[in-house]
């Protein structure tokens, strides 16, 4: 009788342990944190989910995504709304730090956001889920499992197919920030400064979104989608627009007016009659750099199109340092990346 009571606790047990990691036990789970802190009613975006750190994601997101907005419909509290929706507090949070403009103060209204990232590990493919607040504190967070059989059962995919590219691109883009402020401490000694340089300083701050036709910040898109940038800046800047695509392509988008005032908030294409459209029968990674200068001397020259070689963002990067420093004239330059999927 005692080993058969023991086994029927083993059995409990393991369901349990099983129903603990599904997704909708996740989400159950967030619920019962909202309820545990007095909130009736949490208006909730979902955010970037992301695969591992790449800034990339494969058709198992939009399927992860809507067994998120399936689960939050059955329970109390959770109610999932567009990003659009989202105040400049949320977009932040959605965006993992990008902020446009003047901040808005909190209200005792909170929206929230759900993110997360996943990694295939063995037979299974872990799932970590954030729910933070519009302030981007952390409320809750699990770690879901999902059997890789029933993600290959649905045919959905972890990664684009040039994932090798999106991750040379990932790695020259930090290798270039990198050199550009080791650069920056070399001309300041070479200029004399005393200022001390043991914690090397970032460019100014330039930051960028992607949104689709109805303003919901976006990191998945699909063939024949119209998408717009956001940019903001807190000096005063000029900007250009750098695009390269899946397939490796770099094209400079056509920019009216490049010139943004500190603080304020431009939308992209400024020229009138002018969209962009995703190119159809192109898919995988994707990535938008603006390039941001005080003085338009400091801007890339915008002839460096063809296809994408390994340390091609060090060279753009280093080309605006070299300017600068053969210039007498004193202004900074920075560079904000967006990547993006296009799903087929």
């Amino acid at each position: 009788m005692k080993k058969y009571f023991s086994f029927i606790l083993v059995a409990v047990l393991s369901v349990s342990t099983f129903a603990q990691n599904s997704i909708s036990d996740g989400i159950r789970r967030f619920d019962n944190v909202l309820f545990e802190k007095q909130i009736q009613r949490a208006e909730t975006a979902i955010g970037f989910i992301y695969y591992s750190d790449s800034e990339t994601c494969g058709s198992v997101v939009p399927w992860i995504r809507n067994e998120i907005k399936l689960a939050a419909a059955r329970t109390l509290r959770i109610k999932i709304i567009d990003t659009s929706s989202l105040s400049s507090e949320g977009q932040i949070v959605a965006t993992r730090g990008v902020s446009f403009g003047q901040m808005k103060k909190s209200s005792e209204q909170k929206e929230y956001i759900i993110s997360g990232t996943y990694f295939p590990n063995a037979e299974n493919l872990e799932l970590f889920l954030d729910l933070k607040d519009s302030t981007g504190e952390l409320v809750a967070s699990e770690k879901i499992i999902i059997p890789m059989s029933e993600v290959k059962s649905l045919n959905l995919t972890l990664f684009p197919k040039n994932s090798m590219q999106a991750n040379q691109i990932l790695k020259d883009f930090e290798d270039a920030k990198v050199a550009s402020v080791a650069e920056k401490d070399v001309s300041s000694i070479k200029n004399g400064s005393s200022e001390k340089q043991n914690i090397p300083k970032p460019d100014y701050l330039i930051t960028a979104a992607m949104l689709d036709s109805e303003d919901n910040l976006v990191n998945m898109l699909y063939p024949n989608d119209i998408v717009k940038f956001m940019i903001s800046g807190e000096k005063d800047s000029y900007i250009a627009i750098l695009c390269i695509d899946a397939n490796g392509d770099k094209n400079w988008l056509p920019v009216e007016n490049n010139f943004i005032r500190a603080g304020e908030v431009r939308t992209f294409p400024d020229l009138k009659d002018t969209i962009f459209k995703v190119v159809d029968g192109v898919y995988g990674a994707e990535q938008i750099l603006i390039y941001a200068s005080t003085s338009e001397k400091g801007l890339p020259e915008q002839t460096s199109t063809g296809k994408y070689a390994k340390n091609d963002i060090q060279k753009i990067t280093r080309g605006i340092t070299a300017v600068k420093q053969s210039s007498a004239e004193n202004y900074e330059t920075s560079v904000f990346k967006i990547t993006y999927t296009v799903m087929e």
